[in-house]
């Protein structure tokens, strides 16, 4: 159901947001993806090329609106319309309010809220050309009301709950316009591999989410009729430190 639509994803070049574009390109779709590195770039594109895949990687820092502009307008040179944009790049930022310089502190709100809010607003022209797209966002567990249970810095907590706000208000507004918006509120997860199957032994609370849990629910939320939207999902797992402690009683 995916197969030949056209995907563009945010830090693709390494970890989750990597495993994102070979997942998306093995259901046949063709992935615009950006990465703070070149070398980065060319290990994705390798990755998809070696599965007979398609991608394009482009430079681009989030933290940068002029680095944002010049990604956009590389994504909007083709006249395919874009039926996906994946928001996943953030910078992670741990520790108190005393802990950081301030431009740590400015660069993670960028990354994570100022840099998705203006690559939306200007990859929007491609979007409204599909005939449903969809945009997705992980926010992360840090963007949940109320919840305090992570080593995050305090700007890393305040860029999820600004985009959680971005996201409720775009929704709104793009529904009329057959466009569905959806955020992701994933607590701490680990990756296992391209193709680890997730362990389905494993109780409530005795590891950290898989990644492939979260593409898998990603790609249900993608694949399901344009008459089912479905706005936000959380999850609920242990967080590394819980592990930690676990381990010590």
């Amino acid at each position: 159901m995916l197969r030949g639509k056209r995907a563009v994803i945010t830090g693709g070049g390494g970890g989750f947001g990597q495993a994102l574009c070979v997942w998306l390109a093995r259901e046949g779709v063709d992935v615009d993806f950006s990465a703070r590195r070149e070398e980065d770039i060319e290990k994705t594109c390798a990755l998809i090329a070696a599965e007979g895949g398609v991608a394009r990687g482009y430079l681009c820092d989030l933290a940068q609106p002029e680095s944002v502009s010049q990604f956009s307008s590389q994504v909007l040179h083709s006249d395919r319309p874009i039926d996906i944009l994946i928001l996943n790049a953030a910078q992670w930022l741990s520790g108190t309010i005393d802990e950081q310089s301030s431009s740590e502190i400015v660069n993670t709100v960028s990354s994570g809220l100022t840099g998705s809010i203006l690559l939306t607003q200007t990859l929007l022209s491609g979007l409204r050309r599909s005939d449903g797209a969809d945009i997705i966002a992980i926010i992360s567990a840090c963007g949940i009301p109320n919840f305090t249970d992570s080593i995050a810095h305090p700007a890393f907590f305040a860029s999820k709950h600004g985009l959680s706000g971005f996201l409720t208000k775009l929704s709104a507004y793009l529904s009329k316009e057959n466009i569905r918006v959806t955020g992701l509120y994933p607590p701490d997860f680990e990756l296992t591999g391209l193709d680890a199957h997730v362990d389905r032994q494993t109780r409530i609370g005795e590891r950290l989410v898989n990644g492939r849990s979260i593409w898998e629910t990603m790609r249900f939320v993608l694949t399901q009729p344009r008459s089912c939207h479905i706005s936000t999902i959380y999850f609920q797992g242990p967080t590394r430190e819980d592990l930690a402690h676990q381990a010590l009683i």
